[in-house]
């Protein structure tokens, strides 16, 4: 892969609620999406696995969302990878790396417009140090901790491209 490749796009059919804090599914004039909560961090989770031809170059990682109702204020999201691999992780438990944060981006004025905010994240540790070819998991939270936008973010669609 070169940089810039698409490693993979994830959307939420592609979700694999947790038990707890589940993010919601829901539509938006059809379009499907998953509802984040603002005062409780929800969670989506979507597996995948790293490409063979991968270079190494760290992930970046594109999230594409809305907001439900707000026409202001910041959505802020953090993602987190799980390298299950092989005899790497057993799924019994959970082992997500550190969470990475991606910057909080400011709501279009028009409520139901899509913004993409992103975040690099780098090979190794901050991966969880996922090989090529191996399985993995990433987990993507609403950072309610510091957005300020009231109401549900809708979530569209993840990308996952090489950095």
């Amino acid at each position: 892969m070169a940089s810039g490749d698409t490693i993979d796009r994830l959307f939420p059919a592609n979700n694999e609620p947790p038990a707890s804090n589940p993010a919601t599914p829901d539509k938006r004039n059809g379009h499907p999406v998953l509802d984040f909560d603002d005062t409780t961090q929800e969670i989506a989770i979507f597996s995948c696995i790293l490409p063979r031809n991968y270079a190494g170059g760290g992930i970046t990682v594109y999230v594409h969302s809305s907001a439900s109702s707000a026409t202001s204020g910041t959505i802020g999201w953090d993602v987190s990878f799980e390298r299950i691999g092989a005899a790497q992780q057993d799924v019994d438990a959970d082992g997500f790396a550190t969470a990475q944060t991606i910057t909080a981006v400011t709501v279009d004025g028009t409520s139901g417009n899509v913004t993409i905010a992103n975040v690099a994240v780098t090979n190794g540790a901050n991966m969880d140090s996922i090989a090529v070819g191996e399985l993995f998991r990433v987990r993507l939270r609403r950072d309610v901790a510091n957005d300020t936008a009231a109401g549900d973010a809708e979530f569209h669609a993840l990308e996952l491209k090489e950095t």
